[in-house]
């Protein structure tokens, strides 16, 4: 008895109709397990989307931090002449739609001084420095800016971070410094480069 063999147009469409359903099976798949990534991760990263109510707190993703290196009046300067100290503040704004309250107090601010890969200074030894808390109230992009204070130019240990706590003073002639602000958890966003002549 003859054997009936599908024509060549059938076997064609009977491929591209399994390529297709293949094709659909393995977007299933891949589209699937996107799904449960994007799921499993929500878990781990909070959304960026806030909601902001006026003269709440402030999110740490609204705040944007800027150190800045200067004189005591508060100009920016990068070289700095023998005798002459450095000064420091730092700049907070509020990036988000409305006001919000941030603490800005000595008991969460720091700030620490690199030179390479090694660590110089930071505040955080200062054993003298008074630890408060002041909650200010930001406005929208309204920068609010901190007194500046003084680098005697020595190292800071355990022991203090001052000429007065018997620190050693840094190399100078030219040497390059980098300081780095953080308030209330939220790190500078830029690196403020100056050097001690």
């Amino acid at each position: 008895m003859p054997q009936n063999y599908p024509t060549p147009s059938v076997v064609r469409a009977r491929r591209i109709v399994g390529l297709l359903v293949l094709g659909g099976l393995v977007w299933g798949v891949f589209a699937g397990v996107t799904a449960v990534f994007n799921f499993v991760n929500g878990f781990f990263t909070p959304s960026q989307s806030l909601t902001m109510v006026a003269g709440s707190d402030c999110q740490p993703q609204q705040v944007n931090v800027e150190a800045h290196v200067g004189t005591s009046s508060g100009d920016p300067q990068a070289a700095f002449n023998p005798g002459d100290a450095p000064y420091f503040w730092f700049t907070v704004t509020n990036t988000g739609p409305v006001d919000c309250k941030f603490n800005v107090g000595s008991s969460v601010t720091s700030y620490s001084i690199t030179s390479g890969s090694d660590n110089v200074w930071t505040s955080k030894d200062c054993k003298s420095v008074k630890r408060v808390d002041f909650v200010t109230t930001l406005k929208p992009n309204k920068p609010k800016s901190n007194p500046p204070a003084d680098w005697q130019r020595v190292r800071s240990s355990d022991s203090g971070c001052s000429i007065a706590d018997g620190q050693p003073t840094v190399p100078a002639d030219g040497a390059s410094y980098v300081l780095h602000a953080e308030v209330n958890g939220v790190i500078s966003a830029n690196t403020s480069q100056f050097v001690l002549n």
